[in-house]
Order: C-alpha cells, then structure tokens, then sequence
C-alpha cells in the first residue's frame, strides 16, 4: 500500500495546525510546504515567514492565530490509520542547523470514556534528527518509544543509529515491523531498536502515521539554508 497517496492525509491535528500552542514558540503547519512530485516522493520544508495557523481554545472553539514559523507535515486521517504490520520508508535528510524532521505514530483517537482508541500515549517515533549543530548532529538518527507524554521525558525505550559519514548525503532506509509480538525497527539493513510486547503501553490499536519537517527553535534555524525533508517512499503492508 502506498501511504504517500493525498487522499490520506490531514494538514492539521484536531486540536490545530499551532505546534507548542501559547508559548513565545509558536510554530504553523503549512499545507504549503507539502510538495507532491511526479516520481512519487513527497517533499516537506519550513519557512521563516507569517503563516496564519488555527488552534482551540479551553473551551475547543477555533481561535485564528500566526507564527513566523512554519513547516510542512501530514498527519493520517481517522479512517486510514494504520495498525500492525510492516512499513518501509526511503528518505532523503534536510542538511540545515536547526532541522528536526520525523516519522512517528500516535493514536489521535480518543480513549475510553470518550472513544474506542488509545489515545496518547503510546507513542511510537520512528526516526527523529535533532540537527542541533552544524556538525556533528549529521551523524545520526534517534528512534524512541514513549509509554507517557513525551513532554513528561517519559521514554520507555530510545536508541540512535550512528554512521562515520554524515547522515544527510546518501538516503536512508527505514523499516519499521509492528506486530502483536513486539515491534522491529531496522535502519539501513541493522536491527536497531525492539519493544516487546510486554511493554507497559504497548499499542494494540491502530495509529495516525505523521510525517513533519520541524524545527527546533532552541537550535537557531538558519532559515536561509532550508532545504527539504524528502521522504521518497512510504509502504505499508498489513499483517
């Protein structure tokens, strides 16, 4: 199954398209920054430019703000959300100070009393780079599972995968098998990272698949060398 088709997707989450709402940190998610191109890859950049966003309030009522940051990201829609199964991904890294490109799962879903899903957490981060320097940080890749709100630090299991040669030169594999067994994370062809389904929090049922540039703010963006996140394929194969 091609997971890069347009019909998928959401540009928002349900709670807005404002990452870190209310802080002096404010970012946008820009459909504009989602590019489809003829060879079936899928390009996602970021701006420092306004990007008029929309986010809800205590009482969930739409309030229309703005950032002069922005980025490109998509987020699966309820009814293709995906569960176990195996998915296998092509990608090609950003080379810019201040990039945080990811591929993740959640399950916006509500749970119980509210909905039938689980909710967040868990959470399941595929890939992340933190491009924190110029540097070094182009050396590797971090993968993560979260059983709590990762703003609570609350990682059950993290790994990162390291090469002698800058990450963003060559494109990069990733394959990502979740099964009721435990889950497999391979990049490059090494098995990188594994949760057993003992797990407190493990998933059990499906997830939204998100795909985002990002930025980290904390890491002073040179918003003059942006390059793309380009994410070339994006396969899913149920179990």
């Amino acid at each position: 199954m091609n997971l890069l088709d347009k019909t998928r997707w959401d540009y928002a989450y349900p709670w807005g398209s404002m990452i870190n709402p209310d802080t002096d940190k404010e970012i946008c998610i820009n459909k504009n920054l989602v590019t489809f191109h003829p060879d079936g890859s899928v390009h996602f950049g970021c701006s420092n430019a306004i990007c008029n966003g929309w986010k809800r309030d205590k009482n969930w009522n739409v309030v229309t703000t703005s950032s002069i940051w922005s980025v490109g990201a998509i987020i699966a829609k309820e009814e293709h959300r995906t569960h176990f199964g195996t998915y296998h991904f092509v990608i090609r890294l950003p080379n810019f100070r201040g990039s945080w490109p990811a591929i993740w799962l959640i399950d916006l879903h509500p749970a119980p009393p509210k909905g039938d899903g689980m909710g967040m957490p868990p959470e399941v981060d595929v890939f992340e780079h933190f491009r924190k320097d110029g540097f070094l940080t182009r050396f590797h890749i971090t993968q993560n599972f979260h059983q709590g709100p990762t703003y609570a630090n609350n990682t059950v299991i993290t790994k990162t995968y390291w090469k002698l040669i800058p990450l963003d030169l060559n494109d990069i594999e990733l394959k990502f098998t979740w099964l009721p067994a435990g889950i497999v994370l391979t990049v490059n062809g090494k098995q990188t990272m594994t949760v057993p389904s003992d797990t407190p929090n493990y998933p059990t049922l499906p997830m939204n698949l998100i795909i985002n540039a990002g930025l980290g703010l904390d890491w002073k963006p040179v918003a003059g060398n942006f390059n793309d996140f380009i994410v070339k394929k994006a396969e899913y194969d149920p179990a």
